[in-house]
């Protein structure tokens, strides 16, 4: 194969894990306020499976184009981790400054 099918691999599976990623902070963003614990564990089953389908999907992708497999789905699961990364950082430097402002009277 040509380098460059890798190349176009690798980056299409981090966008893709990264767009999962995305999708799995604003099913989290939306389920903040639970207080049950049936609810906060049914969203983290909800994201892990969310991790799961993304991951087969980048599989049978890369079975119907002929994509170098190792390589795509190593940049999804990179993309997957980063990105959730990256969004647990945002959404909870968000959720520290209102606590902050609350614990100011919201000046």
């Amino acid at each position: 194969m040509e380098w460059y099918i890798y190349v176009l691999a690798a980056a299409g599976g981090a966008v893709f894990g990264l767009a999962v990623a995305y999708v799995n902070m604003l099913i989290s963003r939306a389920n903040l306020g639970t207080d049950s614990f049936a609810g906060i564990m049914g969203v983290n089953m909800l994201r892990l499976l969310l991790d799961v389908i993304a991951l087969a999907a980048a599989y049978f992708m890369c079975k119907v184009l002929s994509l170098p497999m190792a390589v795509t789905l190593l940049a999804v699961a990179l993309g997957l981790s980063v990105g959730g990364m990256l969004f647990l950082k945002q959404m909870t430097k968000k959720i520290q400054s209102q606590r902050d402002d609350a614990a100011n009277g919201g000046e």
